[in-house]
């Protein structure tokens, strides 16, 4: 009875410490100037694009083997492995001076992305559900989100000062961040999972996981293939995003301040995400996120002014809103003992369709024009969310 009573302590403390956790993952101060950085070091736009695009590939690879590491090795270990690839990522980024060196630091973001990826949710619902609170992960998760984001906007603004100054001191001046949370998920308690479905045997469990959420879970696979959706299209303008400050007229001194005000938006929306979704329901809160993405790029391209940096606050809302609440759908719907190869799978279908279709806008930019790149982004992305829209109301999804 002792031994269960520390164990639950040992819980309860994880909560605190996933707090600290995203607070510090959020200082980043390069976000607002990481463009302006590549440019200076001889990489042109359709360069910049091509080192995303195998960035989100790399995850693609990564992701559903890495939340299946997870399930069989444990979220807690799973964790500092990504903290650890992520300081590396950093610390590469911080000497590195052409397109290949950024490449092999991508790598290391990639490997450091995917094993948090979908291993962070279900280490926090497992932990919620072994204290017996997890109908709280909605609220939980949100504010984790929160912090998170306004840790993130803190260091927006510091990196604008900062990359005035220089643009490599803002990557310097992260790396102590990047240190922290692997010291913090070292501390964290493992919840026990009390049925280990995963047994070691990669290929024939890892195919049986995805092959249960895909063919036989309905409801599951058109859910994670929509947030797939979502996620892709409201994910594909962040690197056009200083390109188009700069045609807008904003001055790059402001920057920071406007990356900031974006995760505030994000981060607000996240934290209260879950009193929203309650008054919509799921079907108009998954029907409207594809529809605003949409709205915002129709608006970004026909209108350019100074301000129009405000068009992209919709994006934004979609981010917190989606992460918080789609999130929670997925969870309702899969067991602990496969949680997060399922979580990774959601953010696998995200990324796959993020690396396909960016090579193809950031050329639009290149060839054509950026606000014509803006366009296509509005078109496709409308017509993308009217045709799942139409399957999850046949399945009878929503």
């Amino acid at each position: 009875m002792n031994d269960l009573k520390v164990y639950e302590q040992k819980l309860q403390k994880n909560i605190w410490k996933f707090y600290l956790y995203n607070m510090f993952t959020g200082m980043f101060f390069t976000v607002p100037v990481f463009v302006l950085f590549w440019q200076e070091n001889g990489l042109n736009l359709t360069e910049v694009m091509l080192l995303q695009s195998i960035f989100a590939i790399s995850t693609v690879i990564l992701e559903v083997p890495t939340g299946y590491f997870a399930d069989l090795y444990g979220r807690k270990h799973t964790l500092t492995i990504a903290g650890i690839t992520g300081l590396l990522a950093i610390s590469i980024y911080s000497i590195g001076h052409n397109f290949s060196q950024f490449l092999i630091a991508e790598i290391f973001f990639a490997l450091s992305i995917s094993f948090s990826s979908g291993t962070k949710s279900a280490l926090v619902y497992d932990t919620l559900k072994e204290l017996g609170k997890e109908k709280h992960y909605k609220k939980l998760w949100g504010n984790l989100l929160f912090y998170g984001m306004i840790s993130l906007a803190v260091s927006s603004i510091a990196g604008g000062f900062i990359g005035k100054i220089n643009f490599r001191y803002t990557l310097y001046a992260s790396i102590p961040f990047f240190a922290v949370p692997i010291l913090i998920t070292l501390s964290m308690q493992e919840p026990t999972r009390h049925k280990n479905v995963i047994q070691k045997g990669y290929a024939r469990e890892l195919l049986k996981v995805i092959r249960d959420t895909f063919i036989h879970n309905k409801k599951l696979r058109w859910i994670i293939i929509y947030s797939g959706v979502i996620y892709a299209f409201n994910q594909a303008a962040l690197w056009l995003y200083q390109p188009y400050f700069i045609l807008s007229g904003l001055d790059i001194a402001y920057f920071g301040f406007v990356f900031a005000s974006f995760q505030l938006v994000a981060a607000f929306t996240s934290k209260y995400a879950h009193k929203l979704e309650e008054k919509l329901g799921q079907k108009y809160s998954l029907a409207m996120l594809i529809l605003l993405v949409a709205l915002s790029y129709f608006l970004m391209s026909n209108f350019v002014f100074l301000f129009s940096f405000s068009f992209c606050f919709i994006q934004q809302f979609v981010r917190g809103f989606k992460n918080a609440v789609v999130t929670d759908y997925i969870n309702q719907l899969t067991v602990s003992e496969i949680r997060a190869t399922v979580l990774s799978a959601q953010s696998f279908i995200g990324r796959l369709i993020y690396a396909i279709i960016i090579p193809f806008i950031g050329w639009i930019a290149d060839v054509y024009t950026l606000v014509q790149a803006l366009t296509i982004l509005a078109v496709t992305t409308l017509a993308s969310g009217i045709v799942i829209l139409v399957i999850l109301r046949k399945d009878r999804v929503i």
